[in-house]
């Protein structure tokens, strides 16, 4: 793993630096007010209330204006240099009010020259130390002209008093210290400049690559959930979402709340985390939205971070009911496809026999129209089962030699509206409630509308048929964009339609093969109708299977490819 970058400079932040500005120009003209409006205009006898204003009032406003604007402004190169420069004017004017050449406030000079290294950069601390430098070299000529026209030994000003060599040799040395601190603030500005462009790079590649990561981990079959070192759930996929049913990140409360199944899971993970206790394919039963129990495999392990420390734990869930149920829908496809080839051969091989009895017992009826009527009533036996078995024999090439042959976008909401008509005309007087939930919007798919039309035709029919002898026979159908099974969100995007009864059931046996062609369990049917489902679904490229509880109903639902550009 990567090492972390490692910061050997703090990052520069202007607003920090201005507020150090802030405070700073306030406390030197509260200062100045002080040195000023006291002390020496007691001296000289001047009045010390304009002063204040000059000194604190305008100071204090300037920054009172200059916080008001940039509190929600980004902050640019010129607020800066506005900035520097009203300060380089307070500086100039606490100078000459404390004294000149000899004030205690020439040092602020150096430590404007400095912050305008941190704010300006290299070219504007230049600058600023070049306009201190100038500003401190005038006000020493206006002090010193005087004394140097008259070519006086000894110069005397306030605070201050020398030869005149030996204030021009200081003069030099503090103007080459404002230079020299302009070109230190400059290039340390300018490394603080780039140490924050660096890492702000940082952190937006960082950030890109953990939305990467997330991407990944919500396409993953696997639901997975994560606690970090101090046992918070900070990662939580969207199978995992799906899984617990849940919509965010639940909170340590909810973990040890009402939410069964979570508390297990976040349990397992504290154990996992405190004891660094990994469990391998554990099994847990976690309730799905409508409560019923469903099974699942987890796997948990201890996350560290580079130096080996503990920061946390994850878990991931594998739905092993979904699995089975995925896996068993593709073997029940295998299975169809291999019985689909079969009966292609065997209508082949059965029709044509069954023709050539069928006719040659109307020629014996025709030669002997004297048999007796034991004779004429198996004869018509055999004409009638000739004709059952050849009817069978079309179901069979009919449903080998499904296709689809009329493609086009449809509603899958008019679909049903026709299949609901025909089978309340085909159910009438069997008082069998309908409900349809029909949504307000386009149910967009792209598929032949007669065959789907028979799809849910013939899965009324089978609810219809399952409800008989029950108290309040009932059948209802939801359609939409729920989503049935989170393994085929990774396929892409499917429409849901699901019919349910409260009839009898369908015990696991049955399940197995309820859609296999000839199984029934209804007297006089032909066990053709849920494989022609089955079919006609595999040929739009769906999915179907059932859920049953035996004396509590079943449910069948259907995964059909959602229309291409359709958002619902």
């Amino acid at each position: 793993m990567a090492r972390p970058f490692q910061r050997n400079v703090r990052p520069l932040d202007e607003r920090a630096v201005l507020a150090g500005v802030y405070a700073a120009r306030l406390a030197i003209a509260n200062a100045l007010a002080v040195a000023a409006t006291v002390v020496r205009t007691q001296a000289e006898g001047l009045s010390w209330l304009p002063l204040a204003v000059l000194v604190v009032g305008i100071p204090t406003a300037w920054t009172i204006v200059s916080v008001l604007y940039s509190r929600h402004r980004p902050i640019g190169s010129r607020f800066m240099a506005a900035q520097v420069l009203h300060d380089l004017l307070l500086a100039t004017v606490a100078v000459l009010l404390t004294g000149g050449l000899g004030s205690e406030f020439v040092l602020v000079y150096v430590i404007l020259t400095a912050v305008a290294g941190l704010l300006l950069g290299f070219r504007g601390a230049i600058v600023t130390a070049v306009a201190c430098v100038a500003v401190y070299l005038s006000i020493a000529y206006m002090q010193m002209a005087p004394a140097l026209a008259e070519s006086a030994d000894v110069i005397e000003l306030p605070n201050l008093a020398g030869r005149p060599t030996t204030i021009l040799w200081s003069l030099s040395l503090t103007s080459m210290v404002f230079l020299l601190v302009g070109v230190v603030s400059g290039i340390v500005g300018r490394r603080l400049r780039s140490q924050r462009d660096r890492l702000t790079e940082l952190e937006q590649e960082l950030a890109a690559s953990r939305i990467d990561a997330q991407d990944i981990l919500d396409t993953l079959e696997s639901g997975i959930i994560s606690i970090d070192a101090d046992e918070n759930i900070d990662f939580v996929n969207v199978t995992a979402r799906t899984q617990l049913g849940i919509a965010g990140l639940p909170s340590e409360t909810a973990a040890h709340g009402d939410h069964r199944a979570l508390g297990n899971l976040y349990n397992l993970l504290l154990q996992t985390l405190r004891k660094e206790q990994e469990e391998e394919f554990a099994e847990i039963s976690i309730a799905d939205a409508e409560g019923r129990p469903r099974t699942y495999s987890v796997t948990t392990t201890v996350l560290y971070d580079p130096r080996g420390k503990k920061r946390g734990a994850a878990a991931i869930l594998s739905d092993l009911e979904q699995r089975q149920r995925l896996e068993e829908l593709a073997r029940q496809t295998d299975r169809l496809k291999a019985m689909n080839e079969l009966a292609a051969g065997l209508a082949h091989e059965i029709q044509n026999p069954l023709a050539a009895i069928r006719s040659a017992v109307e020629l014996i009826e025709a030669d002997e129209p004297s048999s007796n009527a034991q004779t004429r009533r198996l004869m018509d036996l055999v004409v009638r089962e000739s004709d059952r078995l050849s009817a069978l024999v079309e179901d069979f090439k009919a449903f080998s030699g499904m296709r689809i042959r009329d493609r086009k976008p449809l509603d899958l909401r008019e679909i049903l509206d026709d299949a609901i008509e025909v089978e309340r005309m085909a159910a009438r007087g069997d008082h069998v409630r309908v409900s349809f939930a029909r949504p307000r919007f386009r149910i967009g798919i792209e598929g032949d509308h007669n065959l789907l039309k028979q799809v849910c035709v013939n899965l009324l029919s089978n609810a219809r048929h399952a409800v008989e002898g029950s108290r309040e026979p009932q059948i209802q159908i939801r359609v939409g964009y729920e989503n049935l099974l989170p393994e085929l969100e990774r396929v892409g995007p499917f429409v849901a339609l699901e019919v349910g009864d409260n009839g009898v059931g369908i015990d696991d046996e049955e399940k197995k093969r309820i859609f296999d062609p000839f199984f029934t369990t209804r007297p006089g049917g032909f066990g053709m109708g849920l494989a022609i489902v089955h079919r006609i679904v595999e040929l739009h490229g769906g999915m179907v299977w059932v859920e049953s509880v035996p004396g509590r109903g079943a449910t069948f639902r259907i995964a059909l490819p959602r229309q291409a550009g359709m958002l619902g």
